[in-house]
């Protein structure tokens, strides 16, 4: 069997989160067969796994990068040149099935009448409702001020969505709440669910003690220049640090991840957070804090940060919004709490109870270990294989 990936931006090291879903998802599908992963950005590499081959748009990296101004709200509209490369390479290729991760790329649907193969889309978020949140947390003069733009940018996103699982012959989500999104902006045929991977297993290593959780030393872990972290960063910095720094207790902060947004680096300087760009090593920041302060407001999909998080041991402390989709007990498995400041207040109650910290923290690493192992996904996503590939051509 072969199978086609289209992704973004190379997920071969697999950085951030839509990179470290895409790196999961072709493991999993490189046990039915080849598979060639083609990204529109990033360089031609060797990856680790096994039946696994990377190749780049070349045409994709003459045109530049995707552009913040660009005339679609989630979707990469793609010149005549890209969209050229991509059949030449599907046609060559000629896949049984073909993956394209992220409505990013959701264009690539209109080859699939042209060279066959079942189709499948990944939606890594629901992104029509990510980019209804963005408008929503806009102040707002300014929300009111570019209405129609707004409402136009809102409508093409959930356009873009209904196409996408109108067309593919098979779409996958992170969570049943996505499901359940996706459903109700119109007709959606079969969608499977697909749990979000913990992004590095050798952290499910790392000790589980009472020491651990005595000390105020708290990790932050996402794309730093994606608007919901930036968000969640900016209440760090003004609603969490400021209370820990009141309580008198030594204490520290880290903001890691991948290109920081400007705001971020202002709030960190600001703040005395800590700031790490592009970290080569996150095993070794996670195992150095206790606790993973998750305030997020905005976004869409399971959170691959709150996994990771909780695979290495942290004490996830989180709003509702940061673990939507995990199903995992508040009290049980997470801290939880409304915003920033009340998060901030639990962190330091519970830092007075270690072992109770402890206990949260070894409930949150085996829900993840049951769940969102990489033989766990493996499972799910060789059953939506077989089951496409099984079906009847409609």
């Amino acid at each position: 069997m072969k199978i086609l990936q289209f992704t973004l931006t190379c997920p071969f090291p697999p950085l951030s989160g839509g990179e470290i879903r895409s790196a999961a998802n072709a493991r999993a599908l490189s046990a039915l067969g080849e598979v060639l992963t083609v990204s529109f950005a990033g360089s031609p590499t060797q990856t680790s796994l096994p039946n696994v081959k990377h190749l780049v748009i070349e045409s994709a990296r003459r045109n530049g990068t995707w552009q913040s101004h660009r005339p679609h709200p989630t979707m990469r509209i793609m010149p005549a040149d890209e969209l050229a490369e991509a059949s030449a390479l599907w046609r060559a290729f000629a896949p049984d099935l073909v993956v394209i991760e992220n409505i990013v790329l959701a264009q690539l649907l209109d080859l699939a009448p042209r060279h066959g193969a079942r189709v499948v889309i990944d939606l890594h978020d629901i992104d029509s409702k990510t980019v209804a949140d963005g408008i929503t947390g806009l102040p707002v003069l300014k929300r009111l001020r570019n209405l129609r733009e707004n409402r136009r940018r809102i409508e093409l996103a959930r356009d873009a969505d209904r196409h996408a699982a109108a067309v593919a012959d098979q779409v996958w989500v992170c969570s049943q709440i996505d499901r359940a999104l996706l459903s109700a902006l119109g007709p959606a045929g079969d969608v499977r669910v697909i749990a979000n991977p913990i992004p590095d297993e050798s952290v499910l290593s790392l000790p589980v003690t009472s020491r651990r959780y005595e000390a105020l030393r708290l990790c932050f872990v996402g794309h730093l220049g994606y608007f919901p972290n930036i968000d969640a960063v900016k209440q760090i910095g003004r609603r969490m640090a400021p209370r820990l720094a009141a309580s008198g207790h030594d204490w520290s902060i880290t903001i890691a991840g991948k290109t920081p947004d400007d705001l971020v680096r202002r709030v960190c300087a600001e703040h005395d957070l800590r700031l790490v760009e592009n970290p080569e090593r996150l095993p070794d920041l996670l195992a150095s804090a206790g606790y993973a302060p998750i305030p997020l407001r905005y976004g869409g999909g399971t959170r691959i940060k709150a996994l990771e998080a909780m695979a290495a041991g942290l004490v996830v402390c989180a709003t509702e919004k940061a673990v939507e989709g995990l199903g995992l007990q508040a009290g049980r498995h997470f801290l939880a709490a409304r915003d920033a400041g009340e998060l901030a207040a639990k962190i330091l109650a519970l830092a007075a109870r270690p072992e109770a910290a402890a206990e949260m923290a070894a409930a949150g690493r085996a829900f993840v270990r049951e769940r969102h192992s990489s033989a766990a996904i493996g499972r799910e996503i060789l059953q939506a294989a077989a089951d496409l590939m099984a079906r009847r051509p409609d």
